[in-house]
């Protein structure tokens, strides 16, 4: 929309959902503001037949197209927290958004006017009170929602005739965000400007005791000692330099004696109480007995010894033992396989180059399939880590995983002093071209899986730690193959090699993804004594940037890093409340298992494309958690937790 001094028609969301067409007429008498370091013009409007007024911050086409989005979703939490007669009057009202679209916007129903700064000289003692105990009502109810304000000064707080209120949420964090830097002292406390630790609702306490003291006239040097009796002893620890130090807004509040805010009762408070039995069961249950060795698996997880060297592992296509040795070697050509004759290699180097093209035939004892040829790296380095992702056609399996591989290319598993290089080149060089480089260089959608008789990697990288290296393969097989009605098949034989699983949950989808049961059930014989599988796996809500104004999707896909069993609970709280009881399935019945949100685009797609690009968020945090749980994993560098 282009930011003109003419009528315009706005076709907008509201915060239940409706669509709306207002006609507007700018104000003339209050001009547009922009600003070129957030990229936003805010400018006021008329409705055409009843002159409301209505603000909308707009987003410059050049910007990042999710610079509105926690504005927006923070307007949504206080819009569906409380109904509309009974939205409290100290906090901003979200109007409308529009977020799909080349320039965003987002409409506020406009304050008043008044800066509390700009009376603050003639505001007597009960005045001064009604701003505090409104201020704080304010902050009380936005930490109920898990909102921190980050902005509360002066100017940004509007004195109303009769008492206050808060202004717009333009940089509005969700609590538990990782800080990042903003504001000034002495409105800022240090952790804040400095970006140290996790935004904290108390990060506004701060901010609310400076404020007491601009309104009484008091300068820093002094501010503690002028307060006087009653301000001192009710905000002696606001100003404590740690958040953790502070008291909340609540008990403020109910140190002036003045009305709490009720705390609501969350509809994810249901699933989120029972995913804390689920793991309170689970660490008061006896560790379970070793798993006695499978006829078919001749090698166990082992990062001492699997990282060691080569040993015999299984094929992961036809599940015979194979170990490496230096005969029975091809390099893949335009003509398909072809022998590869080492006493040509010439110097030591020369062959080192050869041997990591080279592949080696499977020695296929059974003849169960054709002949089939395994990357050398995967047979002469440590144990190996097969991924196996699962779920149903079209759940995003192939975009997360182009994803993990965009992210990973990127550098995320440097932060933990792990290197990477392809297993075979000229394959993860096909699946750049073919996936990583279509979806993020050229925007366009991935086709699905095809299902096939046999299923080779999709791709695979070795994880360097120091000396030592280990081969990390993707299988991702089509959905339809791993329907329950469908029968065992060759193509699912890789899962009996799996060392770890991803599961794949598609949350817009209206049937059920019967796709994990069976893959669970299939694995039947891992089971420990307490009837869990025993294989490390992850539940990734993928194609997450659709639910990204949900409550608590809209905290978790803009999160730096994991943070603990806290981002699980969430998922497990989210899918539970909307019944997805078959994606709970691998948390319900496999030992140890994480859930995560992601999306691999970033956006949605408009025929085929996506018109902003497409980008990957949280794709690696999965993978992350599963090396974690696989041992596989050093100690983060950066000391981000």
């Amino acid at each position: 929309m282009v930011d003109t001094a003419r009528d315009q028609t706005l076709d907008f969301l509201t915060p239940g959902g409706d669509e709306v067409r207002w006609t507007v007429r700018p104000d003339r008498q209050a001009a547009p503001r922009p600003s070129q370091r957030s990229g936003i013009v805010e400018r006021v409007w008329l409705v055409r037949g009843n002159d409301q007024p209505l603000i909308q911050r707009r987003l410059d086409p050049r910007a990042n197209p999710h610079r509105l989005d926690t504005e927006i979703a923070a307007g949504l939490r206080l819009a569906r927290r409380y109904p509309d007669n009974g939205y409290p009057a100290v906090l901003p009202r979200m109007l409308g958004y529009r977020a799909d679209i080349d320039e965003p916007y987002v409409l506020w129903q406009p304050p008043p006017a008044t800066e509390v700064g700009q009376v603050a000289a003639r505001l007597g003692n009960d005045a001064i009170d009604r701003v505090l105990c409104d201020l704080l009502t304010a902050l009380a109810h936005l930490a109920a929602a898990g909102i921190v304000h980050r902005g509360v000064n002066d100017a940004r707080v509007r004195w109303t005739g009769e008492g206050a209120m808060i202004a717009g949420l333009p940089v509005a964090a969700f609590a538990g965000d990782t800080r990042t830097g903003f504001g000034r002292e002495p409105w800022a406390s240090a952790e804040q400007a400095r970006g140290i630790g996790r935004a904290d609702p108390r990060d506004d306490v701060w901010s609310a005791a400076v404020l007491l003291g601009v309104l009484l006239g008091l300068d820093g040097d002094s501010y503690r000692e002028r307060l006087g009796p009653r301000y001192a002893v009710l905000l002696g620890d606001a100003l404590a330099p740690r958040a953790a130090q502070r008291p909340t807004a609540a008990e403020l509040l109910r140190t002036l004696s003045w009305p709490v805010p009720a705390v609501e009762t969350s509809p994810l408070d249901s699933g989120r109480e029972q995913y804390e039995r689920i793991r309170a069961s689970r660490a008061e249950a006896a560790a379970p007995a070793a798993r006695p060795p499978q006829r078919r698996r001749r090698w166990f997880w082992s990062i001492g010894r699997g990282s060691a060297g080569p040993a015999t592992r299984d094929c992961y296509l036809c599940l015979d033992p194979v170990s490496w040795a230096e005969t029975d070697l091809f390099v893949w050509t335009d003509k398909g396989y072809k022998a590869l004759d080492l006493g040509t290699a010439g110097p030591q180097h020369r062959r080192e180059y050869r041997l990591r093209q080279a592949f080696r035939r499977c020695p296929n004892r059974t003849g169960e399939i054709g002949p089939h040829y395994l990357p050398a790296a995967y047979l002469r380095s440590g144990s190996p880590i097969n991924i196996g992702l699962i779920g149903d056609t079209a759940a995003g399996k192939t975009h997360l995983l182009a994803g993990i591989m965009q992210e990973i290319e990127s550098g995320v598993l440097g932060d933990f002093g792990i290197m990477t290089s392809a297993v075979d080149i000229a394959w993860h060089d096909d699946f750049r071209q073919s996936r990583m480089n279509r979806l993020y260089r050229d925007g366009e959608v991935l086709e699905h899986t095809r299902p096939v008789d046999t299923v080779d990697f999709a791709d695979g990288l070795i994880l360097g730690t120091g000396s030592r290296e280990r081969p990390m393969m993707f299988f991702d097989i089509a959905g339809e193959m791993l329907q329950p009605g469908r029968r065992q098949s060759r193509a699912t034989q890789f899962l009996a090699a799996a060392d770890a699983l991803i599961f794949v949950a598609d949350p817009v989808r209206s049937d059920p993804d019967t796709t994990f049961e069976a893959v669970i059930d299939r694995l039947a014989h891992r089971r420990g004594p307490d009837g869990l599988l025993d294989i490390p796996s992850v539940v990734v809500v993928t194609k997450s940037d659709l639910l990204r104004f949900e409550e608590p999707v809209d905290r978790w896909i803009r999160a730096r890093r994991a943070d603990g069993p806290a981002e699980s609970r969430d998922v497990y709280a989210y899918l539970h409340q909307r019944g997805r009881t078959a994606q709970l399935a691998p948390m319900h019945r496999i030992r140890r298992c994480t859930l995560h949100f992601a999306s691999a685009t970033g956006g949605r797609d408009r025929g085929g494309r996506y018109p902003h690009g497409a980008r990957p968020q949280r794709c690696a945090e999965p993978l992350i958690s599963l090396l974690a749980m696989l041992g596989a994993l050093p100690a983060r560098r950066d000391g981000d937790g």
